[in-house]
Protein backbone atom coordinates (compact mmCIF):
# COMPACT_ATOMS: atom_id res chain seq x y z
CA UNK A 1 0.00 0.00 0.00
CA UNK A 2 1.30 3.54 -0.87
CA UNK A 3 1.94 6.29 1.68
CA UNK A 4 -0.38 9.05 2.01
CA UNK A 5 0.45 12.36 1.10
CA UNK A 6 -0.44 14.84 4.15
CA UNK A 7 -3.31 17.08 3.54
CA UNK A 8 -2.44 19.81 4.82
CA UNK A 9 0.48 21.33 2.91
CA UNK A 10 1.39 24.91 3.27
CA UNK A 11 3.50 25.74 0.62
CA UNK A 12 6.38 26.41 2.67
CA UNK A 13 9.87 24.33 2.59
CA UNK A 14 9.01 22.18 -0.05
CA UNK A 15 11.80 21.96 -2.87
CA UNK A 16 15.52 23.22 -2.85
CA UNK A 17 14.27 26.92 -2.13
CA UNK A 18 11.95 27.77 0.67
CA UNK A 19 12.20 31.49 -0.46
CA UNK A 20 8.21 32.68 -0.78
CA UNK A 21 9.30 35.66 -3.06
CA UNK A 22 11.10 36.61 -6.05
CA UNK A 23 14.60 37.30 -5.98
CA UNK A 24 15.61 41.30 -6.28
CA UNK A 25 17.67 40.35 -9.62
CA UNK A 26 14.31 38.38 -11.16
CA UNK A 27 12.24 40.82 -10.01
CA UNK A 28 13.86 43.85 -11.71
CA UNK A 29 14.72 41.87 -14.78
CA UNK A 30 11.06 40.91 -15.15
CA UNK A 31 10.83 44.96 -15.14
CA UNK A 32 13.44 45.82 -17.46
CA UNK A 33 14.17 42.65 -19.52
CA UNK A 34 18.00 42.84 -20.10
CA UNK A 35 20.75 41.75 -17.59
CA UNK A 36 22.50 44.88 -18.24
CA UNK A 37 20.24 46.83 -17.02
CA UNK A 38 19.37 44.95 -14.27
CA UNK A 39 23.05 45.02 -13.00
CA UNK A 40 23.78 48.86 -14.06
CA UNK A 41 20.51 49.61 -11.91
CA UNK A 42 21.88 48.02 -8.86
CA UNK A 43 25.13 49.18 -9.25
CA UNK A 44 23.80 52.59 -9.09
CA UNK A 45 21.61 52.10 -6.63
CA UNK A 46 22.52 49.52 -4.36
CA UNK A 47 25.57 47.91 -5.21
CA UNK A 48 25.60 46.31 -1.67
CA UNK A 49 23.41 43.71 -3.47
CA UNK A 50 25.53 42.67 -6.35
CA UNK A 51 27.33 39.46 -6.09
CA UNK A 52 30.39 42.15 -6.10
CA UNK A 53 29.39 44.94 -4.13
CA UNK A 54 33.21 45.97 -4.32
CA UNK A 55 32.45 47.43 -7.93
CA UNK A 56 33.34 51.02 -7.96
CA UNK A 57 33.41 52.23 -10.68
CA UNK A 58 31.13 51.70 -14.36
CA UNK A 59 34.34 50.16 -16.17
CA UNK A 60 34.54 47.22 -13.14
CA UNK A 61 30.98 46.91 -13.28
CA UNK A 62 31.37 46.48 -17.47
CA UNK A 63 34.17 44.16 -16.95
CA UNK A 64 32.98 42.04 -14.25
CA UNK A 65 30.28 41.23 -16.60
CA UNK A 66 30.16 40.60 -19.86
CA UNK A 67 26.60 41.37 -20.66
CA UNK A 68 28.01 44.88 -21.43
CA UNK A 69 29.28 45.27 -25.08
CA UNK A 70 32.50 47.27 -26.23
CA UNK A 71 29.61 49.70 -26.88
CA UNK A 72 28.37 50.39 -23.69
CA UNK A 73 29.68 53.56 -21.65
CA UNK A 74 28.14 54.78 -18.40
CA UNK A 75 26.61 57.93 -20.37
CA UNK A 76 25.08 55.38 -22.77
CA UNK A 77 23.54 53.49 -19.79
CA UNK A 78 22.47 56.55 -17.69
CA UNK A 79 20.22 56.94 -20.92
CA UNK A 80 18.12 54.30 -19.60
CA UNK A 81 17.38 55.81 -16.77
CA UNK A 82 14.90 58.01 -19.19
CA UNK A 83 12.94 54.93 -20.39
CA UNK A 84 9.34 54.07 -18.22
CA UNK A 85 10.20 50.60 -17.05
CA UNK A 86 13.69 51.29 -16.35
CA UNK A 87 12.02 54.15 -13.61
CA UNK A 88 9.66 51.39 -12.00
CA UNK A 89 12.63 49.15 -11.55
CA UNK A 90 14.48 51.68 -9.56
CA UNK A 91 11.11 53.17 -8.11
CA UNK A 92 10.57 49.59 -6.37
CA UNK A 93 14.41 48.87 -5.42
CA UNK A 94 14.06 52.32 -3.61
CA UNK A 95 10.79 51.58 -1.96
CA UNK A 96 12.90 48.38 -1.44
CA UNK A 97 15.63 50.10 0.66
CA UNK A 98 13.19 52.36 2.29
CA UNK A 99 11.64 49.85 3.69
CA UNK A 100 14.82 47.69 4.90
CA UNK A 101 15.80 51.54 6.52
CA UNK A 102 12.14 51.96 8.66
CA UNK A 103 12.34 48.22 9.99
CA UNK A 104 15.98 49.31 11.09
CA UNK A 105 14.91 52.56 12.16
CA UNK A 106 11.93 51.23 14.10
CA UNK A 107 14.52 48.62 16.04
CA UNK A 108 16.78 51.43 16.51
CA UNK A 109 13.88 53.45 18.73
CA UNK A 110 12.64 50.01 20.42
CA UNK A 111 16.04 49.68 21.99
CA UNK A 112 15.66 52.98 23.09
CA UNK A 113 12.40 52.82 24.07
CA UNK A 114 13.53 50.53 27.28
CA UNK A 115 15.89 52.99 28.57
CA UNK A 116 14.21 56.61 28.03
CA UNK A 117 10.76 57.48 28.18
CA UNK A 118 11.21 60.55 25.54
CA UNK A 119 12.71 57.63 23.03
CA UNK A 120 9.70 55.31 23.93
CA UNK A 121 7.15 58.61 23.16
CA UNK A 122 9.22 58.76 19.79
CA UNK A 123 8.91 54.89 19.51
CA UNK A 124 5.12 54.76 19.61
CA UNK A 125 4.90 57.58 17.68
CA UNK A 126 6.89 55.88 15.15
CA UNK A 127 5.48 52.42 15.49
CA UNK A 128 2.01 54.13 14.91
CA UNK A 129 2.81 55.76 11.76
CA UNK A 130 4.90 52.87 10.90
CA UNK A 131 2.00 50.53 10.41
CA UNK A 132 -0.86 52.47 9.49
CA UNK A 133 -0.27 51.99 5.91
CA UNK A 134 -0.55 48.49 6.95
CA UNK A 135 -3.91 48.20 9.18
CA UNK A 136 -5.26 50.65 6.13
CA UNK A 137 -4.57 47.98 3.75
CA UNK A 138 -6.09 44.95 5.63
CA UNK A 139 -9.41 47.07 6.28
CA UNK A 140 -9.70 47.65 2.49
CA UNK A 141 -8.86 43.92 1.91
CA UNK A 142 -11.46 43.15 4.66
CA UNK A 143 -14.01 46.02 2.46
CA UNK A 144 -13.25 44.83 -1.02
CA UNK A 145 -14.24 41.39 0.16
CA UNK A 146 -17.86 42.50 0.71
CA UNK A 147 -20.53 41.51 -1.79
CA UNK A 148 -22.73 44.57 -2.76
CA UNK A 149 -25.57 42.73 -1.59
CA UNK A 150 -24.21 42.19 1.90
CA UNK A 151 -24.27 45.87 2.24
CA UNK A 152 -27.96 45.94 2.12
Amino acid sequence: MARQKPDHLDGYAQGKSTSQEQSIMSKLKSLVKTDAKVYFIMWKYAPQLLPNPNLKTFDDLKSNYKTFTDGMTESTCSNWLMEENVQTAVKWLLKREHQAKLIELYNTYYIRAKEDTNAFKAFTDFSDKFFAEEKGSELLGILNGIKDDDLE
